[in-house]
């Protein structure tokens, strides 16, 4: 006896299909209903239907979504879809993806007959092959391995040459130069509580990344995977350093937009700066993860840049700015019980100054972010946070209502954090202006000033400006130059990009600036540089 289950959202519609199935064929089964897309796969995996008659137009996924998903896990079900006469778009692409038939609603009797006696023939014809089965899914299973371990590989910075040959083998090549990463996470409050209670969270993310994926396919280069119940990321591969940047923060708005009109759930997407090469993809995962944070601070269902959210939230408030340096300086030194004691004034002011509690906890999660980059860095996250990942510790922070309670919580969190530098000893990357060097490094094509990076450091801008000449024996706009002069030479010399877009994507005001500045480092203007590369390696 063929089994069939119905999707639909409107009760009235499931109601009808199933007592027409019953009426037209005794041998059929109705064995459930499910009223959109996500229940649908729970149902599934529950009653293996031979056959699944699902509707196209449903809330939260659907029924495109669904039958995309069903065939990638269930690849033996058998599916039909019904749709209005509107849809008809929806159903040419269902039927490319493998749809067995459609029916025009309303759904006439006859017509349903027809599709059913066509399935149970079908049905009745399979003979068992179970080694083609055995070895279809095997090959799925290698398939999603390999993807997995390379893709996780990447992430962590631990893949060999032999991998991504791997990858080539099962038709994925990055073959561009740059990479960057999105992290989409669902949120949860845009689903039922007790439907989210009760699905398998699995089912969500898995729907996030067939549509991430669908997305990349059409429209860009990349991999998109679960990495956990709670994250899917992307792994986007790019031609253009800058313009693929803009592309992609489209791309990401477009995936929030569609997802969020189709399903009915929201996401936010943390989005990493544009890297180059495999081996700064570890980076990139890092950032867009960080960006994310900033999702407790501004909100859900947003697109987070790591270099415009980071820029726009760092941290800045109406307390006295030498409490913060007091601060800042005391974990650089090491000085354990004075960092106790400056939290306390600093919590204090702080909940004086601010207008309400959300503002407290907002600047107590950015000081907070800082400093997990920072330990990032150092190496001694774990050591700092312990049992706790830092966005359960953000929501901690944010769960507390009591000055006293916040103190202590913070005076622990930022003592043992000091107390892990100290143990640590001295670090170059600790030190101010290592840290600002870095900096630069990643930023020098933004409009960066010394108040900016004296800011960034919790220094003074004079002192900061007369320490960083001590220690690199350069000023701090004679290290910003060489970095952007350093860039745009080695584009002039590599690439056949105009004068002007390289002058722009290096961090000048304008051309003529460009070109003067140019010159004066390195004695020749950008075209004369160019030719005498040419000349050089013997390209004409």
């Amino acid at each position: 006896m063929p089994k069939i289950l119905i999707v639909d959202d409107e009760a009235i519609f499931r109601k009808g299909l199933q007592s027409m199935i019953a009426a037209w064929d005794k041998d059929w089964d109705v064995v459930g209903a499910a009223k959109d897309g996500i229940e649908a796969l729970e149902r599934l995996e529950e009653l293996r239907p031979d056959a699944v008659l699902t509707d196209i137009r449903m809330p939260r996924m659907d029924g495109l979504q669904l039958q995309k998903i069903a065939k990638e896990r269930f690849p033996e079900i058998a599916s039909v879809v019904i749709s209005g006469y509107e849809d008809f778009a929806y159903v040419q692409q269902s039927m490319r993806h493998g749809s067995k038939d459609y029916l025009l609603k309303p759904v006439e009797r006859e017509e349903l007959g027809r599709v059913l006696d066509q399935l149970k023939a079908e049905l009745l014809q399979r003979t068992p092959e179970p080694v083609s089965a055995e070895e279809r899914n095997e090959d799925m299973l290698i398939r999603q391995h390999v993807t997995e371990h390379v893709a996780s590989g990447l992430l962590q910075g631990s893949v060999h040459p032999e991998d991504m040959k791997l990858l080539q083998r099962i038709g994925i090549d990055f073959d561009q130069p740059y990479f960057t990463c999105l992290v989409i996470k669902l949120d949860k409050d845009s689903v039922d509580r007790e439907r989210y209670s009760h699905a398998d969270p699995s089912l969500f993310q898995l729907y996030i990344q067939q549509f991430v994926q669908e997305v990349l396919d059409n429209r860009a280069s990349g991999l998109c995977f679960v990495i956990s119940d709670t994250e899917v990321v992307a792994l986007v591969n790019l031609a253009d350093e800058r313009e693929s940047k803009i592309e992609l923060l489209e791309i990401a708005a477009s995936i929030r937009r569609q997802i969020r009109s189709l399903s009915n759930i929201t996401v936010t997407i943390g989005i990493g700066t544009v890297v180059e090469g495999a081996q700064s993809i570890p980076r990139a995962y890092h950032e867009a993860g960080i960006a994310l944070l900033y999702r407790l601070i501004v909100g859900g269902d947003k697109v987070l840049d790591y270099e415009q959210t980071a820029k726009e939230n760092q941290f800045k408030s109406g307390i006295k700015k030498w409490s913060w340096e007091a601060l800042e300086q005391a974990i650089n030194e090491g000085k354990t019980d004075e960092v106790k004691s400056i939290v306390e004034t600093v919590i204090q002011d702080l909940c004086r100054i601010a207008q309400t509690p959300e503002a407290v906890h907002q600047q107590i999660c950015k000081l907070l972010i800082h400093y997990y980059e920072l330990a990032e860095d150092l190496g001694i996250t774990k050591q700092w946070l312990r049992q706790t990942d830092i966005r359960t510790l953000l929501f901690d922070i944010c769960s507390i209502s009591a000055i006293d309670e916040l103190v202590e919580e913070c005076r622990k969190l930022l003592g043992r954090l000091t107390a892990g530098i100290a143990a640590r000893g001295r670090n170059a990357e600790r030190d101010p202006i290592e840290q600002s060097v870095r900096y630069l490094e990643r930023h020098y094509r933004e409009p960066v000033t010394l108040k900016e990076a004296a800011d960034r450091v919790f220094l003074n801008q004079a002192y900061f400006s007369s320490l960083f000449k001590q220690r690199t024996g350069t000023t701090f706009v004679e290290r910003l130059t060489e970095l952007r002069v350093a860039e745009a030479k080695r584009r002039i010399a590599m690439t056949d990009e105009k004068i002007a877009v390289i002058a722009e994507g290096t961090g000048f005001l304008n051309l003529r600036h460009f070109n003067r500045v140019f010159k004066n480092e390195t004695g020749f203007t950008p075209k004369d540089y160019r030719e005498r590369v040419k000349q050089e390696t013997g390209k004409h």
